[in-house]
């Protein structure tokens, strides 16, 4: 099966769902993405708390881009038989650019287009397996069924913010998102070993897009001289992906169509200047997925905490982080997702007494198409001022490999790993 939002994953999103957060900004990315309350640039300002936008006066721009390479695999395991499939989805590449302005005192509007989530996995040359040795016939391991399942999910945005001064310890900012998303979701070529059961089929999955918008408001306090507080939210990015998944359960072609949602989001957060050259923050955010349509069947609400630290020495800055997400894949997922009735031949939501419970299939989906299972990550990152206008920024961030299991009936034990890691870097231009 194959889904894809204007960000794409194989998965595409370090450890924070399919967002990518602030985890691919030139400066950001090398604390974590930690830069909601005192961001050092302007992108990060832009897509992150609109509020700390005033934090940048007169003229600020910046150029940057982030390479992230996943590490999937799926290994699965039935009546002796296994089978190992490894995703092929891999070399994404984010751009990230944004403007802003000082326009009157204390009032500053900012502009930028960046990749802010995707999802993707393919294995449309390793398919996966699903009942071996039950004499199905197919080939895979054991006359196992093939699935040669497929999704990609991308979703970039073009964001238009203000921020205003209200007194010199409290700004506000709001800033509205344009979204185009696109999508995949489904299979890739031909199955096998389902010919005595519902029939074997062929690509279900269409390319389609969308275009959709969400909001933003944020507000930022500083405490002392040194201290500052940070408050942010984001209204949910829905997309409707129309014709994009196929299926012939009810004896003729039908085309449908799904409602992907990116979720609704709370972040909150404090940054200290410990000593002048030392910079540190602290920020989490919370991920309202089991509302969210489609996500909602497959991932369940999440936290992501983001530590992240700067030390400036001469014109050279040191930057490291750490970020936890909290796990995200829901222990029992729905029959279906996004109210999708079948994929091909094959039924959603529909059991077999004692061969396949409701949510057998969607089990699979969780450990194949959605796997985002790692928690835990590290970043590092290094900036040089060649002057007060111009300064190049580099990171580096690593996500270390977790794991989810499923087990269903009939089909089989499903086991998903996962990795990932990200280069970026980028220019920032002040006037």
């Amino acid at each position: 099966m194959a889904l894809v939002s204007a960000a794409s994953p194989g998965v595409l999103a370090l450890n924070s769902g399919t967002d990518l957060n602030l985890s691919l900004k030139p400066i950001a990315g090398g604390m974590a993405g930690a830069a909601y309350t005192k961001p050092q640039e302007i992108s990060a300002a832009l897509f992150g708390n609109p509020a700390t936008l005033t934090q940048f006066k007169g003229f600020n721009f910046g150029l940057g881009a982030a390479i992230l390479e996943p590490d999937v695999d799926n290994y699965q395991s039935n009546n002796g038989f296994t089978n190992h499939s490894h995703s092929l989805a891999q070399n994404y590449i984010a751009p990230d650019f944004a403007l802003g302005a000082e326009i009157a005192p204390g009032f500053v509007l900012g502009a930028g287009v960046a990749v802010d989530s995707g999802l993707g996995a393919d294995y449309r040359t390793q398919p996966i397996n699903a009942g071996a040795g039950l004499g199905l016939g197919g080939a895979g391991a054991g006359g196992a069924a093939t699935l040669p399942l497929l999704v990609e999910l991308l979703s970039f945005s073009a964001n238009l913010g203000a921020a205003y001064e209200v007194t010199p310890d409290l700004s506000l900012g709001a800033a509205l998102t344009v979204g185009f998303g696109l999508g995949q979701f489904g299979t890739s070529g031909s199955t096998t070993g389902l010919a005595g059961l519902t029939g074997d089929f062929g690509g279900t999955t269409s390319s389609v897009h969308d275009i959709s918008i969400r909001g933003s408001l944020g507000a930022t306090y500083r405490l002392t001289e040194d201290v500052k507080l940070g408050l942010s939210l984001k209204t949910p990015l829905q997309y409707h992906y129309q014709n994009v998944l196929a299926t012939t359960i009810n004896g003729h072609q039908v085309y449908q169509d799904v409602k992907l949602e990116q979720p609704f989001e709370v972040t909150w957060g404090a940054a200290a200047n410990v000593t002048p050259n030392l910079l540190l923050e602290a920020d989490v955010a919370w991920k309202n997925w089991s509302q969210s349509s489609l996500y909602k069947d497959v991932y369940k609400d999440q936290f992501l905490a983001m530590l992240g630290g700067q030390y400036s020495l001469g014109n050279w800055q040191f930057r490291t982080g750490y970020s936890y997400a909290s796990k995200l894949l829901r222990d029992n997922p729905n029959g279906t997702v996004g109210g999708f009735g079948g994929v091909g031949t094959l039924p959603l939501d529909t059991g077999v007494p004692g061969v396949l419970d409701h949510n057998d299939i969607i089990k699979v989906v969780q450990t194949t198409l959605g796997p985002v299972v790692w928690e835990h990550t590290a970043t590092a990152g290094l900036g040089y001022a060649f002057s007060p206008k111009f300064r190049l920024d580099a990171f580096a961030a690593y996500a270390f490999e977790g794991s989810a299991e499923r087990s269903t009936l009939a089909l089989g034990d499903y086991r998903a790993t996962g990795s990932e890691w990200s280069l970026g870097a980028g220019a920032n231009f002040r006037f």
